[in-house]
């Protein structure tokens, strides 16, 4: 059995090399240890990522491709490619950490549940002086299950997939490359296409919630994208106008409520009023993408644009 461990990244060389090192601490007790490949693609044109991979301390084979086009879809696609004909492709963001069971806990739930795809929890692990009303609002904590709930959708941050998945749903869409989302909408056409998706709640890995991450600015532009990537999802895979209109009426209902609950919260904390705000920005996504505008998140991740567009949302058709 073959695992490719597929990451991408983009000029985050400290935060690549503690993944590497997190990788490199693997162990297997309930499995037995496959062949492992880590695939690297970087999309920096630049090769900033290179020296780290050709030094890293792997028991494994590691695997380094530039992939010059913008864009994570572009980026998770390149790896697709590089694995092969790899028996599963394990996903995991490069500023994240692996417990040192994750693999061996993913394979565990994928061989007990025959799934097709396995996904586990993704934990903040804050870094620097984060504020306390951050860490206990939980607004880097997402929803966890017990092992073997069957999912409808999961994200690619903490993923197996089974390489026969992609001979039916054929890698991300590409109209998501600076907006994020591509991994919900991959794993909805999975869902769609009648693939299973397993949770393995031991099957760790930490996210790094750094400094600049956390404060009421980025959760609500974190928001706002979500609601406008969701909004695309739903678009792309059923555009019939009832579809529209019950998107609608919810978008509209959470932009209200929480515009309407905010003054009030003030009375009960910055975390009160954060979660009101943060639902009025996530509603207000919503309703920009059914009117066919594209919040381009990562138009501006440090280098120079694909193109010069006027704002940060680019119009489209859906």
């Amino acid at each position: 059995m073959r695992v490719a461990i597929c990451i991408g990244t983009f000029r985050r060389p400290d935060l690549l090399r503690e993944l590497l090192i997190g990788l490199s601490r693997l162990a297997f007790q309930k499995t037995p240890t496959p062949e492992i490949e880590v695939i690297v693609v970087d999309n920096d044109s630049l090769g900033s990522a290179r020296e780290i991979c050709q030094t890293a301390q792997l028991p494994f084979a590691v695997k380094y491709a530039i992939e010059p086009r913008r864009g994570i879809a572009h980026v998770r696609n390149r790896a697709v490619q590089e694995a092969g004909a790899s028996t599963f492709l394990a996903f995991i963001d490069d500023d994240e950490i692996p417990c040192p069971a994750w693999l061996d806990e993913l394979l565990w739930v994928q061989h007990e549940y025959h799934s097709d795809v396995v996904a586990g929890p993704v934990q903040p692990e804050y870094v620097g002086e984060v504020p306390i009303w951050i860490k206990r609002g939980g607004f880097f904590d997402r929803p966890e299950s017990p092992s073997g709930t069957l999912l409808e959708k999961c994200g690619a941050g903490n993923a197996l997939v089974s390489h026969r998945v992609f001979t039916r749903v054929p890698g991300f869409d590409e109209r998501f490359q600076l907006t994020g989302g591509e991994d919900t909408h991959f794993f909805l056409r999975v869902r769609k296409a009648g693939f299973s998706i397993v949770w393995s709640q031991a099957a760790v890995a930490h996210e790094a919630v750094t400094v600049d991450r956390a404060n009421l600015r980025w959760i609500l532009h974190r928001g706002f994208q979500s609601g406008n990537s969701w909004v695309m999802c739903e678009l792309f895979l059923d555009g019939r106008r009832r579809v529209r209109v019950a998107r609608f009426c919810k978008a509209a209902a959470y932009l209200l409520n929480g515009l309407a609950t905010a003054p009030a919260s003030l009375l009960f904390g910055k975390v009160a009023f954060a979660k009101s705000l943060r639902k009025a920005w996530w509603g207000a996504g919503m309703l920009a993408g059914l009117f066919g505008r594209r919040y381009l998140a990562y138009e501006s991740a440090g280098t120079t644009p694909i193109k010069q567009p006027a704002s940060l949302t680019e119009r489209i058709s859906i």
